[in-house]
């Protein structure tokens, strides 16, 4: 038993230690982000927010937004939409080989991001496809439609099969009780997984770096903005969206507990 609660307070202190550790640089940048001095020193000069009111004033930094949320957006309802279809075909199919499917719609989560980016970039350039937005939005699709998948094919697998069919014995089609039974089901899941979608694809810097081209995304201006000579208003987008990406992850965990 004392073996046991050491080993308890062991991995409770490394994991506070581990948490510790991801967040002091975060926890750092929004305390700079309020801090009146362009330099990353201490003690703070002053409190400001004008380094805010700076990012919101930028045409730049408000076109990489802009072109962001288009994105997001975009690559969010395509890949919701495929893998609500993809989970059903999947959890209501038999067949040989399934398991190893499973495993390859799975794939792109285990691929490094930059071979990904730089496969699609030569591939789509080969076919005569010029880098913009819209090769960003497939790629991002690509890489956000497994994680969209997983948490659909897990809801899915929790409806009794047996709601079906009886709406099948009753003279439903398939697509109707499809739209009347498994879809309502799936609100939560499905909003869920628009937000955490969403939340990739708005964060994602590799694949939009590699598959664009003059369009700015919001983490390629951030990071422009980096290589070019440090801008204290980084601290201040940073915060934006880490605070924005943590309340939308945490609104999604929330819907998926929702049944």
């Amino acid at each position: 038993m004392k073996n046991n609660s050491l080993l308890n307070n062991f991995l409770y202190l490394l994991f506070f230690f581990i948490v510790f550790v991801i967040y002091l640089p975060i926890f750092v940048m929004i305390v700079f982000s309020f801090n009146s001095s362009k330099y990353q020193i201490m003690p703070l000069r002053s409190l400001t927010i004008d380094w805010y009111y700076r990012v919101f004033n930028d045409s730049q930094y408000i076109e990489g937004l802009t072109n962001s949320l288009f994105v997001s957006v975009t690559v969010s309802l395509v890949a919701t939409t495929l893998a609500f279809f993809c989970s059903y075909s999947l959890v209501n199919s038999n067949f040989k080989g399934k398991s190893i499917l499973n495993l390859f719609f799975l794939t792109p989560l285990v691929v490094p991001l930059i071979l990904i980016g730089i496969s699609l970039r030569f591939y789509l350039s080969s076919q005569g496809y010029e880098p913009s937005l819209y090769l960003v939005t497939i790629g991002q699709s690509i890489f956000v439609m497994p994680l969209a998948i997983l948490n659909l094919s897990n809801r899915m697998s929790q409806i009794p099969k047996n709601l079906e069919e009886a709406a099948w014995s009753l003279g439903s089609s398939r697509i109707r009780s499809i739209f009347e039974i498994v879809l309502p089901a799936c609100k939560f899941s499905l909003i869920a997984t628009f937000i955490l979608t969403f939340t990739f694809a708005f964060d994602e810097f590799i694949i939009a770096y590699f598959l664009n081209n003059f369009s700015i995304t919001l983490p390629i201006k951030i990071w422009t903005s980096l290589v070019t000579g440090f801008d204290p208003a980084i601290n201040a987008i940073g915060t934006l969206v880490f605070l924005t990406s943590l309340t939308l992850g945490l609104t999604a965990q929330l819907l998926f507990m929702k049944k």
